[in-house]
């Protein structure tokens, strides 16, 4: 045998003693699938690669080999896979006839499904949240509002310097407030009404509460010339705690009603200290239904709460009685 010839019987013999190498009646793409199915770079790679020889070239020589490669490890990644959407959609794009695609399928659709419904609810959440902080944040602003109001009504009466005048020598920020702002007051003989309604709410045990607080701008005048001046509303003294301290106060006992009364009291000392100083008007002794008295400078300020739910609580300010 010539040398040539003793190297093509070795050659020949390797090649069917070595599965990693092509047959003689191996077509070159049936070996590349093979060679695929053992060296691709990804796990879905090679499984792709193996699917594929295994239907496209059946009775293959590597057949047995991938098969019994395919079938446990295939098992196995669809397990893995089965709460994992990126595995999922892995097996579907490496797989498309794989054995557990109608599997793979259906449970993609389950986990969308329930990944759709958490991001409803996550935005149903978000928005509820949101809309929660908006009507907050509105009720803190009312809650604000109506305090401020009772603070500016306070001061323009507290500086009145015109008892025993007409009206009409208020000054002009004053009589711009009762009579052209809304809603605007008026009077009926000796009697001059501003009626404000001013809604806030205030938290409750699981919601915000709506509450109207009223607030009456009264002047009153002797023959058409001011004699007090008067800031009046049912549970006065209570809604402005509720304001002031957020705890809702509906049907107040006798307790809260005296905190709460306590409690406006503070804001009402605080609001006349300009008009009245302390240092300069000290209090006078106070007897239901007078909270607080204090004389000073030719008038006097009282706070008066009321003693059931007919009687307004009110802030009174006139001359001084001699």
């Amino acid at each position: 045998m010539s040398s040539g010839s003793a190297w093509l019987v070795l050659l020949l013999g390797s090649a069917l003693g070595c599965a990693a190498l092509p047959t003689l009646t191996e077509r070159p793409e049936e070996y590349h699938l093979f060679r695929m199915a053992r060296v691709a770079p990804t796990l879905e790679e090679r499984l792709r690669a193996a699917d594929r020889y295994l239907r496209e070239v059946p009775g293959g020589p590597h057949t047995k080999q991938l098969r019994d490669w395919f079938g446990p490890t295939e098992e196995k990644y669809f397990l893995t896979a089965f709460n994992r959407l990126p595995n999922l959609y892995a097996y579907r794009d490496a797989l498309p006839r794989g054995p557990h695609i109608e599997d793979v399928r259906s449970r993609i659709a389950a986990l969308e499904a329930k990944r759709a419904q958490l991001i409803e609810r996550e935005s149903d959440e978000d928005a509820r949240i949101r809309a929660t902080q908006t009507r907050l944040a509105e009720a803190d602003h009312q809650r604000r509002a109506f305090v401020a109001t009772f603070k500016d009504w306070t001061a323009r009466l507290t500086q009145i310097k015109t008892f025993g005048e007409p009206t009409s020598e208020l000054n002009d920020e004053t009589i711009f407030a009762f009579r052209l702002s809304e809603p605007r007051g008026s009077c009926q003989g000796d009697h001059c009404r501003k009626l404000l309604q001013l809604n806030y709410d205030v938290p409750g045990e699981r919601q915000l509460t709506t509450r109207a607080a009223l607030l009456e701008v009264q002047l009153e005048l002797e023959r058409g010339l001011l004699r007090r001046a008067r800031l009046a509303g049912p549970e006065l003294w209570t809604r402005l705690a509720e304001a002031l301290s957020l705890q809702p106060l509906p049907s107040p006992t006798p307790a809260q009603r005296a905190d709460a009364v306590n409690r406006a009291q503070l804001l009402v000392r605080a609001l006349l200290e300009p008009g009245f100083p302390s240092a300069e008007c000290p209090d006078a002794a106070a007897t239901a239904p007078v909270v607080l008295q204090r004389t000073c400078r030719g008038l006097t300020a009282r706070m008066v709460a009321g003693q059931d739910a007919t009687e307004d609580d009110s802030l009174e300010i006139a001359p001084a009685v001699p």
